[in-house]
């Protein structure tokens, strides 16, 4: 009897902020929505959800429709079929579906439509049908689809009932009121079309498999019964701009017309006037968007003359000639998108089989990739709010700066304080040392999302709170410089600049046939791959230490933040740091947040911990720094390059911090791999009022390298030359010399740029697609080749050394210890293989340890290229020493088992612990701006076709063959693994990353993609050629060769010019064209022109700041 109350009852759950109310009939809802008319109505919980997780919104009353039977029930009418409101999508597709398979393919046209936008596997269908209809959000497609379908709403609130049409609802026709607070939509009528009424949508999506669309476009046709004059017509659009857009000039002046190519010529100059492409406004689409609904109309146009050849008997003779010129043309349907397969992952060319000699262990051992077994991560023992939280232990929330530069006047903490849980407010003052800038901002603020105070409670929840109610005011100070523009216009930069020349470039550029002089951008990319900081500081006051639990893989800067604010000797902070993937670039940030953590737990007692949430992580968070490059080029009509004078601007915050180190490599990668004999390449870096920058993906190698393919692209351009041509005569010779004053053998570059030619066949397959160009004018391939010599350990001689310490159990087990860990786990495999090769046991018996500071106080970050070789050779000292050691007792036994050596020697008091240190040679000296050692570079070349649909911008790419030189290997497994893994993320930053701010200046995580495994070309060939004896010294790290590979998706990017520049020469437009860093679909669109758009009417592209 209970049970059954409850069901007819309403359900009230009282919070903190909120009371959540579940009515359990459509009357109560009406009484509940008439008395709190601004409570939001709640099913999937996918709109509001994220607003209360990620910007802190609360609401006082929320309804949940999750037990009210008339909201979700589905029925059949004379006119079409009735679907509740709040039926999920996914309930939605089920119903659509199965009234598909009954009905009539003339009557479910409609349904069809709406099935096929469902079809993808998407969290947000979980959302209510109703309420993402009336969110208005611009990302929902399916209202320009019921809008076009005629589908009717079925509203209702207390005192009335009504039906109106989604066109009523948007556009407010006269005599129909919009929606009012009070009312609810209950349902949504979807009619049957008829015979000659056809239906489409079309949308285009920033990314493959996307959720949400950039542009989607929905069209309807009524047609007099057996012929093709127009009887209606409508057609909406919606996308990142507006919820829904409707053409009703177009649509009303399209009725009487036939359906031929007069008409699409007069549709698209309609619309082109009701929607003018030029003084776009907020609301308005934007140009390229535009441009691409004059292409769905074309679509539209081929689509319908295709659904009017299966009744081809009843029309006139024209029409069916317009159809097979269009729609038949040579075999292909151009109606069809460009679909994405999913690659077949990589293939690996060795020549030799003996190369695979590297992947194995003692005694034929397989050895695989093994992340050791010390790898956790501490984030899910105090990251959930329901987790039980220890006696006496503290959360810690951060406050940080609103303004880019400003005074603080005052820091109001009364309201924080009052929040029941919160302990105390840690500002500057509570700092024992003089307060470092970098921990607490005290008068002045220098960027936006400076920390200025922490607020510590006994919850996450109650601290997150207590900083929600501090109050800072401010005073905003002048200047305020955010871009490399800024900075410029404002002389405002760090002292350090550097410089390398070499030659007389005044005279060659006097001597020179062409200059060519210009500037290209490449833009920062966002670090939101790698995981959220979770600390824990536990201070022992009566030792006066501070132990501190964080993840990171370099723990010294961390000890020498958290000793520096505490004024303390940093043998008395012990730092425990748990190896991750990809966090090293964060080290700065880290510290400074575990400098906060302990002057709190230092003030209070008390274990504190930090979990930083997306809203403190998004305000706080570094971005790799953008590029700004300017470039003077002399060059021979040959299309040889004499002189170089190139400037590269890095945008690097507040302080310079490792932007020196990615400046230093882009220094040295300016020119890739061609020889210029006249060079001038500086570097110098920004100071604006933004975070500090962090450690790019390839630390600058693959921005400068980009820049270089850049002009080295122009110059082919203008002497009407292939760029394949251009490149390979400006490349080093068989022996040639850098800019930093050294020779070096560069047979190996020339060696894997002719066998990338060969094995991608690349002149074969250049000319083929050509002739495929020629045959099909809505889909064009492209290719090209690019090649790239990186030189690897020339960043800081500080970083170019390694110790670590051995340890030989009684057992028999070795326990490595590594002062410093590589970013990327798979030198951990490296380190084990080392030791088992050089001790002679399995790999199995082999294990990496923890990095500790009380272990060893000179842990250094594996941040430049060559470090983590240099741990392997570490490694490879302490295990010839310990081989040493026992070599007596070998000779003594030559038949004993490793674990009998081990314990003779510890029975006869052999020390079974070594310590390694190995150091390269001094690497580069800028004062005489040249290298000091043999350069030590990384030769490779790749090659990638790509196909491109004209109309919508979409490609994918087809094909990429790779040849990289990586020298005298350990693993080539490895090897292979990180160059593929390498090279998918390198498409990300040239042609997928969509890396955009705010007004203010901050970054707009809406707009900020992950990286796209399903733009992974559908066929990858990886060759990894044998090594000349002239590079065996080449021993590549896993750093190395990631940094290397992820310059390859230029390859990518020049093979979409080249297919551009072919549909810009059918259109006749000018071959040369600029592309933008990263290229998105909208910018090869507007690229490739279109002969339905005057170029006059296409505005210039507004210049951002950078």
């Amino acid at each position: 009897m209970m049970e059954e109350d409850m069901k007819h009852r309403i359900l009230v759950l009282q919070g903190d902020k909120s009371t959540w109310v579940t009515p359990s009939c459509l009357n109560e809802l009406l009484d509940l929505k008439s008395v709190y008319p601004m409570a939001p109505l709640v099913v999937g919980n996918t709109l509001i959800g994220p607003q209360v997780k990620l910007t802190g919104s609360y609401y006082p009353v929320i309804i949940s429709l999750s037990r009210v039977p008339e909201l979700s029930v589905m029925s059949y009418t004379e006119k079409g079929i009735t679907i509740g409101a709040a039926c999920s999508l996914v309930m939605v597709r089920s119903i659509l579906s199965e009234v598909v398979s009954q009905l009539p393919e003339e009557k479910g046209k409609m349904f069809r439509v709406l099935l096929q936008q469902l079809s993808g596997q998407n969290i947000r269908n979980e959302a209510s049908l109703g309420g993402s209809i009336l969110s208005g959000s611009a990302t929902w497609e399916l209202n320009p689809i019921l809008a076009v379908g005629h589908c009717t709403f079925n509203l209702a609130s207390k005192d009335r009932r009504r039906k109106v049409t989604l066109r009523q609802l948007l556009f407010g026709e006269p005599g129909i009121a919009s929606l009012r607070p009070e009312e609810l939509l209950i349902s949504i009528n979807i009619p049957f079309t008829k015979k000659w009424e056809f239906v489409s949508a079309f949308k285009q999506i920033q990314r493959w498999e996307s959720a949400v669309p950039a542009v989607v476009a929905a069209m309807s046709v009524r047609l007099k019964d057996g012929t093709d004059l127009i009887l209606a017509m409508n057609i909406y659009y919606g996308g990142s701009e507006s919820a829904c857009l409707f053409a009703k000039w177009v649509s009303e002046q399209l009725i009487g017309r036939r359906w031929n190519e007069a008409m699409l010529d007069e549709a698209c100059r309609l619309f082109l006037g009701e929607i003018p492409l030029q003084d776009s406004t907020f609301g308005e689409m934007a140009d390229h968007e535009r441009t691409l609904a004059i292409s769905f109309i074309f679509k539209f146009y081929l689509q319908i003359l295709q659904e009017l050849n299966k009744n081809s008997n009843s029309l006139h003779k024209p029409i069916y000639d317009t159809l097979k010129r269009n729609v038949m043309l040579n075999g292909k349907n151009p109606i069809n998108d460009l679909q994405q397969r999913i690659s077949n992952g990589f293939h690996l060319n060795d020549e030799d089989d003996d190369l695979n000699y590297s992947n194995g262990g003692i005694n034929g051992e397989t050895i695989t990739h093994q992340p050791h077994m010390l790898h956790t991560i501490a984030e899910e023992e105090i990251d959930n709010e329901d987790s039980q939280v220890v006696e006496g232990e503290l959360f810690l929330s951060l406050v940080t700066s609103t303004r880019h530069h400003a005074k603080i006047i005052a820091i109001r903490s009364e309201d924080a304080l009052k929040v029941p849980g919160v302990v105390d407010v840690i500002t500057a003052v509570d700092v024992p040392r003089a307060n470092d800038k970098d921990v607490f901002a005290e008068h002045e603020v220098h960027y936006m999302g400076q920390v200025v105070c922490a607020v510590v409670a006994d919850t996450k929840k109650h601290a997150s709170l207590g900083a929600s109610r501090v109050k800072i005011e401010y005073q905003d100070l002048e200047p305020v410089i955010l871009s490399i523009q800024d900075a410029i216009k404002n002389n405002s930069y760090f002292e350090l600049t550097r410089k390398i020349e070499q030659g007389n470039i005044e005279e060659a550029f006097q001597n020179a046939d062409h200059i060519l002089e210009g500037e290209d951008y490449i833009g920062g990319q966002d670090d939101s791959s790698y995981p959220l900081h979770t600390l824990s500081v536990i201070p022992r006051l009566e030792e006066n230490e501070i132990e501190v639990l964080i993840a990171t893989n370099d723990p010294a800067p961390i000890q020498a933040a958290v000793a520096s604010a505490l004024n303390i000797p940093s043998d008395f902070v012990i730092c425990h740091g748990e190896p991750q993937r990809d966090v090293g670039a964060q080290n700065y940030q880290t510290a400074s947040l575990a400098a906060i953590t302990a002057v709190a737990a230092h003030k209070t007692g008390q274990i504190v911990h930090s979990v930083l949430e997306w809203r403190e992580e998004g305000s706080i968070s570094r971005y790799q720094p953008p590029f700004l490059g300017k470039y003077k080029v002399a060059y021979k009509s040959d299309g040889t390059i004499i002189a170089l004078d190139v400037t590269y601007y890095c945008n690097a915050g507040h302080r310079l911090d490792e932007s020196s180190e990615v400046l230093a490599v882009s220094l040295l990668s300016a020119q890739n791999a061609y020889y210029i004999p006249n060079t001038r390449c500086c570097v110098v870096a920004c100071k604006t009022n933004s975070q500090a920058k962090c450690f790019c993906r390839g630390c600058g190698f693959p921005r400068a390298c980009m820049l270089a393919e850049i002009w080295v692209d122009a110059v082919a351009d203008r002497c009407a030359l292939p760029p394949e041509k251009v490149r390979q005569i400006n490349l080093h010779g068989a022996v040639s010399h850098v800019a930093f004053k050294r020779d070096f053998d560069s047979s190996n570059l020339i060696k894997c740029w002719n066998e990338c030619m060969q094995k991608s066949l690349y002149h074969e397959r250049h000319t083929a697609a050509k002739e495929s160009n020629k045959q099909c004018p809505w889909r064009k391939k492209g290719l090209s080749i690019i090649p790239v010599m990186f030189p690897a350990g020339f960043i800081e001689d500080v970083l170019n050394q390694a110790s670590v310490l051995v340890h030989v159990s009684v057992d028999g087990w070795v326990l490595v210890t590594p002062a410093g860990n590589e970013t990327q786990e798979e030198t951990h495999t490296i380190l084990m293989q080392v030791a088992s090769r050089e001790l002679r046991i399995p790999i199995s018996h082999i294990y990496i340890s923890e990095t500790n500071t009380t272990v060893s106080s000179t842990t250094s970050v594996t941040t430049s290229s060559v470090t983590s070789t240099v741990y392997a050779l570490a490694v490879r000292e302490a295990c010839q020493i310990l081989l040493q050691r026992l070599h007596p007792i070998i000779i003594l036994n030559p038949d004993a088992t490793w674990l009998e050596c081990v314990q003779e020697a510890f029975h006869l008091r052999i020390c079974l612990s070594a310590a390694g240190h190995y150091r390269s040679t001094k690497a580069m000296d800028w004062c005489l701006k040249e290298g000091l050692e043999s350069p030590n570079f990384i030769f490779g070349a790749a090659c990638s076709e790509v196909e491109l649909d004209c109309r919508t911008g979409n490609h994918k790419c087809l094909r990429t063959d790779i040849v990289m030189d990586v020298g005298s290997s350990i693993n080539r497994t490895e090897n292979t693994e990180q160059i593929k893994n390498a090279f998918v993320q390198s498409l990300d930053i040239f042609i997928s990353e969509d890396f955009k701010y705010s007004l203010q200046g901050s970054l707009n995580g809406a707009q900020c993609e992950k990286p796209e495994v399903v733009k992974a070309p559908e066929q990858l060939n990886v060759t990894l050629p044998m090594s000349s004896p002239l590079n065996l010294n080449v021993s590549c790290s896993p750093k190395a060769i990631e940094e290397t590979s992820l310059f390859f998706g230029t390859s990518v990017f020049f093979a979409l010019k080249d297919a551009v520049l072919s549909a810009r020469k059918d259109a006749g437009l000018p071959g040369t064209v600029s592309l933008p860093i990263p290229v998105r679909p909208q910018h090869l669109k507007i690229a490739c022109g279109s002969h339905f758009i005057d170029a006059t009417q296409i505005s210039n592209p507004e210049e951002h700041s950078i």
